[in-house]
């Protein structure tokens, strides 16, 4: 199969809806959406159109690599020419940007990812074109029949697959997550409670106003405020594992990440995490689990990064109400934290 020029014309409209960046400059990324992972997802689309074959070269036709992206839709990305030039890395970004427009072009179904791929939009309810073959290429399925046989090979994915060449947790941990009590004021503390009692708030972060907080992998996560999910980054490397600031393309620093918009225009930032266990749109409580700790993105070693940007575009130090939480189990008003004085 090749995903057809028509792809980028059926997401287009998708673009315009995309979330403002995150906070350092990270470009929105990747997590679960409606039960689905975007791990399983893409190894099942690789799994469909190359056997997972990065080199991969369609015979009359331009498409290529393992998601066998045609040259007008891969579009020299990354400063490739063909998708089978680029870096497996660089591939899976660009195939994770376009099934995270597929999902949010189509409510988080991700029954629409393979029928998009194949011939580049969902046909309506009771549309013949539902059990026609595609006029081109090699097609011998109709896109009911290659719907459902993707999902068949979704579906075990999902119950034992492989991730293959992204190095996360397996895609059975991609699911929703739990929720701790909120304290009074509309505040919550950022983990299990037993680990943030002990927690060293006042640890300085190396080079902006920030905190982080080492933790194992797999440590539950949660919104210290409530608010709109504004973005979901999914980045699935360690910066380090896969060379960033040498020659790799697509490095992102969040990793896995997720961004939440209080009602005072505050957002709240958490990087580095395993898995996302939110969608861009919802609306969270303080206390719901939005990740579960990793060590993706730029970090040195499993942690939460912290970070708070209020309404007037500056970035202010997560520490002091960091100790009002551990000490006290109250809040503070974000626009009265510093500014300064908690990086070195």
């Amino acid at each position: 199969m090749k995903v057809l020029a028509a792809l980028a014309a059926a997401v287009v409209g998708a673009l315009a809806t995309f979330p403002a960046l995150f906070a350092t400059g990270d470009v929105p990324g990747y997590g679960c959406f409606a039960g689905g992972d975007v791990a399983a997802i893409l190894a099942t689309i690789r799994g469909r159109e190359s056997g997972g074959d990065y080199r991969a070269q369609a015979p009359r036709s331009t498409a290529s690599g393992a998601y066998q992206f045609i040259n007008g839709t891969w579009d020299d990305y990354g400063g490739y020419a063909r998708a089978r030039d680029a870096p497996l890395e660089v591939q899976d970004a660009k195939a994770a940007e376009e099934v995270r427009r597929i999902l949010d072009r189509y409510g988080g179904d991700v029954a629409a990812v393979p029928v998009v791929w194949y011939i580049g939009d969902v046909p309506a309810a009771g549309s013949s074109e539902w059990d026609e073959v595609p006029e081109g290429g090699s097609n011998v399925l109709t896109p009911r029949e290659y719907r459902e046989r993707w999902l068949a090979a979704y579906d075990r994915e999902l119950t034992g697959g492989a991730t293959d060449s992204l190095d996360i947790a397996p895609v059975s941990a991609c699911v929703a997550g739990g929720q701790i009590a909120a304290l009074a004021d509309g505040y919550a503390y950022p983990g299990p409670p037993e680990l943030f009692a002990t927690a060293l708030v006042d640890q300085p972060h190396h080079d902006y106003p920030a905190w982080d907080w080492m933790l194992p992998v797999g440590t539950p996560l949660y919104a210290l405020r409530g608010g709109r999910v504004v973005t979901v980054q999914y980045w699935p490397h360690n910066w380090w594992d896969i060379g960033c600031g040498r020659n790799a393309i697509g490095c992102q620093t969040c990793g896995i990440g997720v961004t939440i918009e209080d009602d005072s225009g505050t957002r709240w930032a958490y990087c580095h995490g395993s898995t996302a266990h939110v969608t861009v749109g919802a609306t969270v409580a303080a206390g719901t689990q939005i990740l579960t700790s990793g060590n993706t993105g730029r970090s040195g070693g499993p942690h939460l990064h912290v970070q708070i940007r209020t309404s007037d575009g500056r970035l202010r130090c997560p520490q002091p109400l960091l100790r009002a939480l551990r000490d006290h189990a109250v809040g503070v008003d974000p626009m009265t934290l510093p500014t300064s004085g908690c990086s070195f």
